[in-house]
């Protein structure tokens, strides 16, 4: 006698077919936005640019300058407080356990990265050094402060579904989008990644500043957006060797 296999599925031996054949996980990849190296230089030095801003703007860019210099997730930023902050010799030092991932971080901060700590730094011990503001506003007013900073340039926005690049529409029509239209708080830690990839850090130190493992897949999608970038850069310098003038 032969007997047939079946999948148990509440009832004894209910035939469920190969149904589940035909399923998959979804796998999406978005396009990685994150400020130049250039960018970022110009929100930290520019003065002129700042002192155009009002109170609530400026402290807005000033909390994000400082989440794309630690890689900090906003939730981290908020959270602050003058324990966070040590003063070894002349350096300071940030110290903060990652609310999402448990893990320690002790980051050396730059002067300019100073400066903003000392101009908002409260009396008491704790409370937070940035002003809370709801997720919305502080997305606004990011838009705001690219869009005044010239960052208006079009771009184009794709996502990749099983391995396919696809563009991003909105009810079937493809919305032209400027690159400040797409500032917001996620792109403060993928922006302190990608510059100090591409300012030369070497990866295992990047990793180890910014909590990912030696097999994160996200990671190893800004070494390949940071190599871009350069790639890119030398290009101009060897267009220019290529002509003789």
């Amino acid at each position: 006698m032969r007997y047939r296999k079946f999948l148990t599925c509440g009832v004894k031996d209910f035939p469920t077919g190969n149904f589940q054949r035909l399923f998959y996980v979804r796998k999406e990849e978005v396009d990685i936005l994150v400020l130049s190296p250039e960018q970022l230089k110009f929100l930290i030095h520019d003065k002129d640019f700042e002192n155009s801003l009002t109170p609530a703007i400026k402290r807005t860019k000033d909390a994000f300058v400082f989440g794309c210099t630690t890689g900090l997730r906003i939730s981290d930023v908020f959270s602050l407080t003058n324990k966070n902050f040590e003063k070894e010799n002349d350096d300071w030092y940030l110290k903060i356990k990652s609310k999402k991932t448990k893990t320690y971080s002790y980051i050396k901060l730059p002067s300019y990265a100073v400066a903003i700590y000392k101009a908002y730094k409260p009396n008491s011990p704790r409370t937070p050094i940035f002003k809370n503001v709801s997720l919305f506003i502080f997305n606004r007013n990011l838009k705001l402060i690219g869009e005044k900073a010239g960052y208006t340039q079009p771009i184009q926005m794709t996502r990749e579904q099983l391995g396919k690049a696809k563009k991003v529409t909105i009810n079937g029509k493809q919305k032209q989008l400027r690159f400040c239209d797409k500032m917001s708080s996620h792109m403060m830690r993928r922006t302190a990644i990608t510059t100090l990839l591409i300012l030369g850090m070497p990866e295992h130190l990047v990793r180890k500043i910014s909590g990912h493992s030696h097999a994160s897949n996200s990671f190893n999608r800004y070494v390949h957006y940071a190599q871009a970038y350069i790639d890119v850069e030398i290009d101009k310098v060897h267009n220019k060797l290529d002509s003789y003038v």
